[in-house]
């Protein structure tokens, strides 16, 4: 993450499929707040959505450009919430830290990354 003492600024994104158990979002809304308050990161608001990822995650984007140097960090319970698509997820992720200076973080510290042999794996 960014310097020790530079005031992290969090947006939060939680979802669930379209059936969950609408008590999932409320677990993962919990596991923003805590990791924010653990970290010292500012936590500004927690969107959350049921289904596709679709209205939420476009406002959100729209947060974070529209309040680019103010917002650093999206927090996710879990990366697979923003998507399985491993190629999608880094895809958003560069551009979160180049276009926006937001880096994309998950409470559970999943990371994706490229192995040695070229392929994208989420950890």
């Amino acid at each position: 993450m960014e310097e020790e003492n530079k005031l992290l600024v969090a947006v939060g994104y939680a979802r669930i499929e379209r059936y969950g158990d609408l008590r999932e979002l409320d677990w993962q809304a919990e596991r923003i707040y805590d990791y924010c308050q653990e970290n010292g990161i500012e936590l500004r608001v927690v969107l959350s959505e049921q289904g596709e990822r679709s209205m939420s995650w476009r406002l959100l984007e729209g947060i974070v450009c529209q309040q680019h140097g103010r917002v650093n960090v999206v927090v996710v319970a879990e990366m697979d919430i923003l998507s399985r698509d491993v190629g999608w997820l880094l895809l958003k992720q560069a551009e979160f830290e180049t276009k926006y200076g937001a880096e994309i973080v998950s409470v559970k510290g999943s990371q994706l990354s490229i192995d040695k042999d070229g392929g994208m794996t989420m950890g």
